[in-house]
């Protein structure tokens, strides 16, 4: 970051970005866009990075803000805890020790503005590339990341607060990076007035405006058409801006690469706001699905953070965080688009009331599975979970199943965790036999669980088979303990982990944890016969590019290039709680880190 673009400087506190700081509320964002009051609270380092996904500050609905505390002494399970939990998978080996392996040359190279890598230099193991050109809109971090087949890397964005409930940006964008070619483009998404900056009405706000992008995803390219797409969401597309001028920016976008000039561009035909969505559907399915905006606000799209792209009718199911507002349910919802963007299913989360207790549920991630059926399209949604009382509880994962030819989402198993011990479920992969690997984190939100394993048994796993979403299962079984097949040992050392991705050519299983701490595992055999090995983790340097200690810089959700065995991880830069929100936006250095699958599965 050069000196023109440095914030005023900011109270310097101690710590790192896991010690405990003040507690404090914040008003929330209302589902038609009403941007938080400015100075309405103050950040906790420790619960904005709790948080999945960057999702752990924002409420069902907008109707407040509420974050993951789970070093809050009061929040406490609802259910009863146990002592007794499984042991090591079968068949694995002993956990490695707690020491991380050496980085040989080759392995690691980081790429980002000439003169941003901090003390990464040439005594360092992890090649530094300088590209011209590279960086970031202001207010902008990278965050989750796609591949295309080229192996042109995608990346989403979010605040600098890892809340999208308070931007600080002043645009939507993504981060296109060129490998070959050490290209770097920002891709400016322009709302449908064409502009490309959208300022908030709000003078406290210092000119925040735009909006994030959740999650980005490659998809094949329409029937009869030629190359790839990709395919982007955003779970606040609109803060408080006059739209008659500013227009709106989409809550889902998709993207084509040109044959004329070799460039990824938007394409605003098949991208859609909350009211485009809205107008394909029947007026009333259409009012819960998006509701309505008050004093002239668009329609809310209720928030789209996570989507995954369905094998057989190559459709794309949609986790929306947000509950429908006031006087409606602050549970989210899940809906199915096509390609183009017409909503082909719809699914309310109904409401949740374990031994009575009323829980809000607010779905932050979707995964397909690749072995689905036809017309029995199977995918599995972690939620985020909380009390009346804002009171964070430990986060469920459950499976469903979409049919296509009705148009209909079946939650196919209750909701459910792996260990009644307050640990959460974090992110979930299928591998290529539909067995179903779930990162999870213990009780303080900060460190890495053991790694859950269902394998496919059968036609099923035991998601499923043991149990099922019968009777009245938001009441009688919602929050059952599922006991994994298999919980792999050495997995949970580490920060919680931000990126579970699966390598295709060998089925390993990669791990990348909130400090930096990157895992794999090579799984054998099949069903219950699974065995597992923990290779010995590799710690990629995060410290050294470290700014001050009011800054945070962590990996995101990464993308693996398995025809050129390379995985690509986002490393950001945010601020948190270090300076007051809001402030006027500026830049901050970001990063794209390559590992070398070949040299980092080797024994």
């Amino acid at each position: 970051m050069g000196s023109d673009d440095r914030p005023p400087r900011p109270e310097r506190r101690s710590g790192g970005p896991g010690a405990r700081s003040r507690r404090g509320g914040a008003r929330a964002q209302e589902s038609g866009g009403r941007v938080p009051e400015a100075g309405g609270g103050l950040f906790t380092r420790r619960r904005l990075i709790t948080g999945v996904a960057g999702l752990g500050a924002l409420t069902a609905g907008g109707a407040a803000a509420w974050r993951l505390a789970g070093d809050d002494p009061g929040s406490q399970p609802w259910w009863p805890s146990e002592t007794d939990a499984p042991g090591l998978a079968d068949g694995a080996a002993s956990a490695p020790s707690m020491s991380s392996r050496k980085i040989p040359k080759g392995m690691l190279a980081i790429f980002g503005a000439p003169g941003s890598f901090g003390g990464l230099d040439g005594s360092s193991p992890t090649t530094v590339i300088e590209v011209p050109g590279w960086g970031f809109g202001p207010g902008q971090a990278a965050y989750m990341s796609a591949v295309a087949a080229d192996g042109t890397v995608l990346m989403a964005t979010t605040p600098f607060t890892d809340d999208q409930s308070k931007l600080t940006g002043t645009g939507m964008e993504l981060g296109v990076f060129e490998p070959d070619e050490h290209r770097f483009a920002r891709l400016v998404i322009p709302s449908t007035t064409g502009r490309q900056t959208q300022p908030s009405s709000n003078p406290l706000l210092s000119g925040i405006g735009g909006g994030d992008i959740s999650d980005v995803l490659v998809v094949p390219a329409p029937a009869g058409e030629r190359g790839e797409r990709a395919v982007f969401v955003s779970l606040m597309p609109y803060y408080s801006w006059d739209v008659r001028t500013y227009g709106q920016l989409p809550a889902f976008g998709r993207l084509r690469r040109d044959d004329s000039d070799d460039a990824w561009h938007y394409e605003p035909r098949f991208s859609h706001t909350g009211d485009s969505l809205a107008a394909g559907m029947e007026p009333r399915a259409a009012a819960t699905a998006f509701p309505v905006g008050v004093n002239g606000q668009p329609r809310s799209a209720r928030g789209p953070t996570s989507i995954a792209r369905l094998p057989r009718s190559g459709h794309l199911v949609v986790a929306q965080y947000l509950g429908t507002g006031q006087g409606g349910t602050d549970n989210g919802a899940l809906m199915v688009l096509d390609l183009e963007g017409k909503v082909r299913a719809f699914w309310q989360y109904p409401q949740v009331r374990p031994l009575g207790i009323q829980l809000v549920v607010n779905p932050r991630e979707v995964a397909a599975d690749p072995t689905s059926e036809p017309d029995d399209e199977r995918f599995v949604l972690i939620c985020d979970t909380r009390d009346t009382g804002y009171r964070t509880q430990p986060f469920p994962i459950q499976e469903f199943s979409y049919q296509a030819s009705t148009g209909r989402i079946t939650p196919k198993s209750t909701a459910v965790r792996a260990v009644q011990d307050r640990s959460r479920m974090e992110s979930a992969a299928f591998g290529a036999d539909g067995t179903l690997y779930v990162a999870r984190t213990k009780a303080d939100g900060l460190r890495a669980d053991t790694l859950a394993v269902y394998p496919k048994l059968g036609r099923e796993r035991g998601l499923v088979t043991r149990t099922p979403a019968t009777g009245n299962w938001p009441v009688d079984t919602w929050g059952a303990e599922n006991r994994p097949d298999f919980l792999v040992p050495g997995t949970d050392r580490g920060g919680l982990v931000r990126s579970l991705t699966i390598d295709p050519e060998t089925g390993a299983v990669l791990l990348a944890g909130l400090n930096g701490l990157v895992t794999a595992v090579r799984p054998a055999g099949s069903g219950a016969r699974m065995t597992f090995r923990t290779l010995e983790p590799l710690d990629v340097g995060l410290d050294r590019l470290r700014g001050p200690a009011t800054r945070y810089v962590g990996l995101r959700r990464g993308a693996i290039d398995a025809r050129r065995r390379i995985l690509w991880l986002p490393v950001n830069q945010l601020v948190l709680d270090g300076i007051p929100w809001p402030y006027p936006p500026f830049k901050l250095d970001q990063w794209l880190l390559r590992v070398n699958l070949d040299v980092l599965l080797e024994d």
